[in-house]
């Protein structure tokens, strides 16, 4: 709907100045603080409630409105705070007492909770004070900043204790909360001038008087995060004075009021600045901007200015975003509004208020106006149409034609009529008119404040604050509809017929039927859950069921929180329906509005709400209306949503530039225009441009839709919504005022244009001005439209009206058979056209037959035949009909959906809209797009268009023939002369320079021919005026093959050979520089270009080389030319007669030739007979066989190398089986052993799969850490105890780190290969290294005890098994008291004594010790204790035990011993044997041994 906003001025007492201007969020009331000690209130008409001023003996500083209630709190130039009850009277409910009065109160900003109001002053004292809900204060914290605080913002966060945000005067950010915790975040500075908080990402922004902008992001632990600091800039002097007015313009993104020319646009969250000229609203270019106000809800931006205008812009973009995306907006997303005019001074002060459009505006003289917003209203009830023209004046209609202007005392603010009433209100009091004939009438008025009327004959209905009242036209009440609190209170009324729909502000609807006494409700209320649109089910069933899953699991209170408000309602003409317009409402600290691009309608009988989203159009419902008899009809009005233009528009833009700049041909005739023609000329070319650019734009308004449009909708509980017609509104119908059946009624603006007018729309910009002239002459009025099935029927008695409304309904639902038989007895040709066109949109090819003959249509019916023959697709066959019927658009559509672009295109051509059809050809149907260009350039040529059609018979690339027979044609060899001259077309000049040699015309031949770099012609043409180094010089510079050809048989017709064979060589013209070569012996070129001549020319020339005696030469051109047979045979020939030289020309053969294994057998077998044995084993393996190149370096001792070994590896192929493979692996693995190669026949046995062969040649190389790697990756028993028994065999006994690693890996390798029997003899081994070595019986015994475990794991079955165990148990006991007895020798030496004797006179002691560490002991123990003489006997038992003493008695100690008792010292003490050892213990290593170790671990193993 349109709307003016109506300035009303504000009584602000003489003198005074104001300081702040600010509105009640709960009722239309503004505060004006004023600096004469006053806070005075006005209504939204301006009315001051004198009643309601505050005045104390100092000026107000700070003014804050409760958010819920009639309650402002102010503070004072004494540092006073106080809150205020605006009602009847301004009453006090709370003032602060002297303590507090210390500083002029500078911030007043209430809590998003409302339990918290937060005072600053200028010395730095910031006070939480904590309220109740009656506006009393408590002092609740008290904090000290820095300096005077400037301004303060809450954050919106909802969790945890309320925290708020402080800054001042020095640059200072605090941060408190209400538990007592306040710091300060950081410092800019710097003034900080405003504050405000991002709620979407949780940010405090903070702008200084320096122009610095800030953004800190808050952690949960109190700190703060700078994300975003920047300079902003502003022209002229903005740094002294800072930024007067900043405000939010949209989620993230702020506006400012910088003193320039323009409005800045901070986005925060894509970091991107833009700018909004005055010049937009049509204000002067010295217009500065002096505030900036927004209304999220209405999306309205207010600019005041330095001179009092007021400019607007209304947000056009789109705010709603995915939770994952920032919010784009641009300049192109403002639309300006028609801007206003007050105050009569700079509009310092902007506040907009709550409600429909209310606007604050003050300058700092005391000028105040509020400017009030008014709907023009527009409705049709019965017969009279009613139309808003200004705010008090109303335009009545009837459908006969009879009108009359209605001219009210009030601003009307809301309209209702009936078939002889009109009601008219202002929010504060109602008037009542009578209309039958001439002028309306007043016949009654009285106060109200409803927010909502309707009429129903002499009927009332309003709304109240929990009640719906049904009054008289005096406004007396005789009814009521009470509602609860639950319920909500009534927001909005629509009357149809008998039925009262009602709906709420929770989202209740109900229905009365209110022409009994009493109204009676219909059915159980209903609920408009107003939450996010999701995918509704297929059925109504399923919605149904969906719908009461969602009703139950909400309840009132997040019905409140969903973020949707319902717009209007309308009820249909049986009451069991209710149309819902709603609109999206989201966020918190901004609150934005924005139009739901559904249509919902409520059913009473499902208890579902049903919706129809325009939102896959780009469109929004604006207003909707049903038929007062037909309870299934609804109609719609829908607005297109602003989008950003394509990219495809810019493209086609540019193709229209390209079509009109074209190239001149230069006719004959243009030669005598003047300078006027040349002007037409020039201006025909600039009116084609401009038309072809109308036409572009009115493709693209096709493609994206009108801006309104009309749509009309059959509801049903069967069906759901469908729609039944959508077609544009065109001028002069402006907007849609009802449908009743079988006509739909608009609002119109001027008479009828005419037809010439029709078909060329005027200017977006001048609609505005035709529309306001239109209203100010009073031509605004009602017409109607028939329905589209209606059309010719539309006078049509009751009956035939119910028979095509069926007919339409049926259409609608795609019933075809029964739409059919409604109208089988209406002999009308346009319901059968009409039906014909609904076949179109439902695609049945078979009722269209029908309706086409029905019609007569015989064209069209054999369209449909030819269709059907040629088209496969249905909408192809489809779209002939829609042709035949004059629906374009359809056919196109049709088309674009079968993806039949060659048809699209041909329909295009059909209808003249070749610039449509070059569009679908480049995109779409590229392979007709020459073909395209062709047929627009013949168009041209038959308009007489020329220098276009030739520059689209080149895009079509047919210039080359078209352009030269189309000149030729006119007589215009000149013009064609310049056009060939002037493009750059190689054939196009080629040919026009044969045209000038067949003249005799060789300098312009030669030119075009250098143009087209024809080196060729340019050549020939050299020749024949037999200049040869012109010639060559070409020939060296372009490179051109037949002319190097033409020079070269000119050159051999002269008798210059040498220079002939040089360019036929240089045109690749082998043979007849092979031929000149062989004719004049020239054998050193002829070999050259032999070699890159062809294959037949290769043989020829080698059989040539042949006969002279060339051999060498012979076998390479015969190998090159293919005849690799006798190549061979030319080398065994001569080569067998003694020419060494033939064997590296053989082998250089065999490297590249590709021949079969018996050929590379026989050349292998040559080198073989000639002892070159590696070129034969080369042979060999490229032939593939392995193995007499193996045996070949066996019997020869051809050196095996790692290169070689791989070459003779066969591949994994199919071509060889695998146990063949194996075979050809394991001879190589024995050839390399016989060449000692241990590591290539490890890897060849490996390759084999025979591991352990593999690891025996590598124990043989005594490679030790390779054995070791080698063992552990093969996880192979037998290998673990080869590598075992390797590593027993290395000096592991040694006391060194290595010695150590060693015994490990053998522990390690015997039990992983679980050779117990092994492992049981190496720790034996181990021991006996240990005593005979060490003497360190500790070790000893524990590798005796792990011998004895390791024999316990063997079988049972194992061979003495027990014997071997009993031997080593009676050993583990000797070497056990043994080292008892050597732990006594200090401590107990008797019993150390007693143990080393009873150890003696043990069987097989000598087994399992040495026996002389016994004697040794017992001796040195005597001798220790005086007893030489039991030591010298015990040494006397080991001489004849023959055990030589010095190994276990020092001589020194003998000696004293022999002395002592009197006896010749001893000489022998190095003589003698021990019982166990002998000198030639230690014996080599003996590899055979080791081997045949594993197989002894495998009898005793599982």
């Amino acid at each position: 709907m349109a709307s003016l906003f109506l300035d009303f001025p504000c009584a602000v007492s003489g003198g005074a100045k104001v300081r702040q201007v600010t509105w009640c969020g709960v009722e239309p009331i503004c505060a004006v603080v004023t600096d004469d000690n006053r806070i005075s209130f006005y209504l939204e008409e301006g009315i001051c409630l004198e009643e309601c001023k505050i005045q104390r003996k100092c000026t107000a500083t700070a003014a804050a409105w409760h958010p819920k209630a009639k309650l402002i709190a102010s503070g004072w130039e004494d540092g006073h705070v106080s809150v205020w009850s605006i009602g009847t009277a301004a009453t006090c409910c709370f003032a602060s007492d002297k303590k507090h009065a210390r500083s002029p109160l500078r911030v007043c900003a209430w809590s998003p909770s409302t339990t918290r109001l937060v005072t600053g002053d200028g010395s730095g004292t910031i006070i939480v004070w904590k309220a109740d809900g009656r506006g009393g204060l408590s002092e609740f914290r008290e904090y000290v900043a820095g300096s005077g605080v400037t301004c303060a913002a809450y954050s919106t966060k909802s969790e945890g204790p309320s925290v708020f945000f402080a800054g001042t005067s020095n640059g200072s950010v605090y941060a408190a909360d209400d538990l007592g915790q306040a710091h300060e975040v950081t410092t800019l500075g710097a003034r900080i001038d405003h504050m405000l908080f991002y709620e979407a990402k949780q940010r405090l922004v903070v702008l200084t008087r320096a122009l610095v902008l800030v953004q800190l992001e808050m952690t949960r632990e109190g700190r703060a995060i700078p994300v975003m600091k920047m300079k902003v800039s502003v022209a002229g002097g903005g740094a002294d004075r800072g930024v007067r007015h900043v405000c939010w313009a949209g989620p993230g993104v702020i506006a400012a009021a910088t003193g320039e020319a323009l409005v800045r646009f901070w986005n925060l969250a894509t970091d991107e600045t833009y700018v909004l000229g005055l010049a937009t609203a049509r204000l002067e270019r010295t217009a500065r901007v002096a505030s900036v106000a927004f209304n999220p809800l209405q999306r309205y931006l207010a600019v005041g200015t330095r001179d009092g205008r007021i400019a607007m812009w209304r947000f056009l973009g789109d705010y709603q975003r995915k939770p994952s995306e920032d919010v784009t907006t641009s300049a192109a997303d403002w639309e300006a509004m028609p801007h206003s005019t007050a105050c009569g001074g700079p509009i310092e002060e902007l506040a907009w208020g709550p409600g429909q459009g209310l606007l604050a505006a003050a300058s700092p003289d005391g000028a105040t106006s509020l400017l009030s917003e008014t709907v023009l209203h527009r409705l049709l009830r019965d017969d009279v149409g009613a139309i808003q023209l200004s705010t008090d004046t109303v335009r009545v209609e009837r459908q006969n034609g009879a009108s009359a202007v209605l001219r009210t005392d009030i601003s009307i603010r809301g309209l209702a009529v009936s078939s002889r009433h009109i009601v008219a209100w202002n929010g504060q009091e109602a008037r009542v008119y009578e209309w039958v004939a001439g002028d309306p009438r007043q016949i009654a008025k009285f106060p109200t404040t409803a927010r909502a009327m309707a009429l129903r004959d002499d009927t009332l209905v309003r709304t109240s604050t929990n009640l719906v009242e049904l009054c008289n036209l005096q406004g007396v009440r005789k009814q009521k509809i009470p509602f609860s609190d639950g319920e909500g209170s009534p927001t909005h009324l629509d009357i149809n017929g008998n039925f009262l729909a009602v709906a709420t502000d929770t989202g209740l609807i109900k229905i009365f039927q209110v022409d009994r006494r009493e109204p009676k409700q219909l059915g159980s209320p209903g609920r408009f859950d107003l939450e996010p649109a999701t995918k509704q089910p297929g059925s109504p069933k399923q919605q149904q069921q969906q719908q009461q899953q969602r009703k139950a699991a909400m309840n009132t209170n997040q019905r409140k929180k969903t973020g949707k408000a319902i717009r209007s309602i309308k009820c249909n003409a049986d009451g069991t329906r209710v149309s819902i317009l709603a609109d999206h409402v989201h966020g918190s600290s901004v609150r934005i509005c924005e139009p739901d691009s559904r249509l919902h309608v409520y059913d009473t009988d499902r208890d579902v709400v049903d919706a129809h989203d325009f939102g896959a159009v780009r469109r929004y419902p604006v207003s909707h209306y049903w038929d007062p008899l037909e309870p299934k009809l609804l109609a719609c009005e829908t607005r297109a949503l602003r989008s950003a233009a394509t990219s495809s528009d810019a493209t086609a833009r540019q193709r229209v530039s390209d079509a009109v700049k074209y190239s001149s041909l230069g006719l004959s005739n243009d030669e005598n225009r003047d300078d006027e023609d040349s002007q037409k000329e020039k201006e025909a070319l600039e009116t084609r441009s401009k038309i072809l650019e109308k036409k572009l734009a009115r493709s693209a308004e096709e493609e994206a839709g009108a801006v309104i449009e009309v749509t009309t909708l059959f509801v049903t509980a069967d069906h759901g919504m469908l729609l039944q017609d959508v077609f544009a509104l065109e001028a002069p119908l402006e907007a849609l005022l009802g449908v009743q059946v079988p006509r739909l009624f608009f609002t119109r603006t001027g008479a009828s244009p005419p037809q010439q007018q029709q078909q060329q729309q005027p200017p977006e910009e001048t609609k505005g001005e035709h529309k306001e002239a239109a209203r100010a002459y009073g031509d605004v009025g009602l017409c109607s439209r028939v329905m589209r099935d209606f059309v010719g029927l539309d006078e049509a008695d009751e009956q035939t009206r119910a028979a095509l409304l069926n007919f339409s309904y049926y259409l609608t639902v795609g019933n075809m058979d029964e739409a059919h038989r409604a109208v089988r007895l209406i002999k009308s040709p346009s319901v059968w056209e009409n039906m014909a066109h609904m076949c179109v949109k439902t695609k049945r090819l078979d009722v269209a037959e029908v309706c086409l003959g029905h019609m007569g249509h015989a064209r069209g019916s054999a369209a449909v035949r030819l269709a059907k023959d040629q088209a496969s697709e249905v909408e192809a066959r489809v779209a002939a009909v829609a042709v035949q019927l004059g629906l374009r658009n359809d056919a196109a559509r049709l088309l674009r959906e079968c993806r039949r672009y060659d048809l699209l295109n041909e329909l295009y051509q059909a209808a003249g809209e070749w610039y449509l059809a070059l569009d679908t050809a480049e995109r779409f149907d590229r392979i007709h797009l020459r073909s395209t260009h062709h047929r627009y350039a013949l168009h041209l040529e038959s308009l007489g268009q020329y220098d276009a059609a030739a520059r689209h018979f080149e895009l079509a690339d047919t210039h080359r023939r078209e352009v030269p027979r189309m000149l030729v044609a006119r007589g215009e060899q000149a013009a064609l002369e310049r056009y060939v001259m002037r493009s750059e077309d190689a054939e196009l000049l080629k040919w026009w320079a044969g045209y000038c040699e067949s003249l005799g015309h060789l300098d312009s031949a030669q030119t075009c021919y250098d143009k087209a770099n024809d080196y060729f012609n340019l050549v020939r043409v050299a020749c024949l005026a037999n200049d040869v180094p012109r010639a060559a010089d070409l020939v060296d510079e372009g490179r051109s093959a037949a002319g190097a050809y033409h020079l070269a048989r000119h050159l051999e017709g002269r008798g210059d050979v040498t220079e002939a064979i040089q360019y036929f060589a240089k045109s690749g013209c082998y043979n007849h520089a092979i031929r000149l070569a062989k004719e004049y012996g020239l054998d050193t070129d002829l070999m050259q270009f032999c070699i890159k001549a062809r294959p037949s020319l290769q043989v020829e020339c080698a059989h040539y080389f042949e006969n002279k005696g060339e051999f060498e030469k012979a076998v390479q051109l015969y190998q090159k030319g293919g005849d690799l047979a006798k190549a061979l045979d030319l080398c065994f020939k001569v080569g067998g007669s003694g020419r060494a030289e033939m064997f590296e020309v053989l082998a250089n053969i065999s490297k590249d030739i590709d021949a079969s294994p018996a050929v590379l057998a026989r050349c292998a077998e040559f080198f073989i007979e000639h002892d070159q044995y590696e070129e034969a084993v080369k042979l060999y393996i490229r032939g593939g066989r392995f193995g007499p190149a193996i045996a070949l370096c066996v019997d020869r001792n051809v050196k095996i190398s790692d290169d070689l070994a791989e070459e003779l590896t066969p591949e994994k192929s199919e071509k060889i089986p695998a146990s063949e493979r194996t075979e050809i692996l394991v001879e190589l693995a024995k050839a390399l052993k016989k060449q000692q190669s241990w590591g290539l026949a490890c890897k060849k046995y490996t390759q084999a799969g025979d591991r352990p062969r593999a690891l025996k040649c590598l124990l043989k190389s005594g490679d030790t850490k390779n054995i070791i790697y080698y063992a552990s990756v093969s996880r192979n028993r037998d290998i673990y105890i080869l590598a075992a028994n390797y590593l027993q065999s290395l000096d592991w006994h040694a006391s060194t780190d290595e010695a150590q690693a060693l015994v490990k890996k053998i522990v390690e390798f015997y039990t992983k290969a679980k050779a117990y029997e092994q492992l049981a003899s190496f720790y034996d081994a181990f021991s006996q290294v240990e005593i005979d070595e060490y003497r360190d019986y500790d070790k000893a015994l524990g590798a005796l005890k792990e011998s004895k475990a390791q024999l316990d794991k063997l079988p049972r079955s194992s061979q003495d098994k027990d014997r071997r165990i009993a031997a080593l148990t009676h050993r583990i006991a000797i070497v056990t008291d043994f080292v008892q007895a050597r732990k006594y020798e200090k401590s107990d030496p008797d019993k150390m004594v007693s143990l080393c004797t009873d150890i003696l006179q043990r069987r097989d002691v000598d087994l399992a010790i040495r026996v002389g560490d016994a004697y040794a002991l017992m001796i040195e123990n005597h001798h220790a204790n005086g007893q030489p003489q039991d030591a010298f006997a015990l040494i006397q038992q080991m001489r004849q035990r023959s055990i030589v003493l010095h190994p276990y008695i020092e001589q020194d100690l003998l000696e004293q011993i022999h002395k002592a008792v009197g006896a010749e010292p001893p000489t022998d003490a190095r003589r003698g044997t021990d019982s166990r050892h002998t000198d030639d213990e230690e014996d080599d290593e003996i590899p055979d041994e080791i081997l045949d170790d594993t197989s002894d671990a495998g009898s005793h193993h599982k």
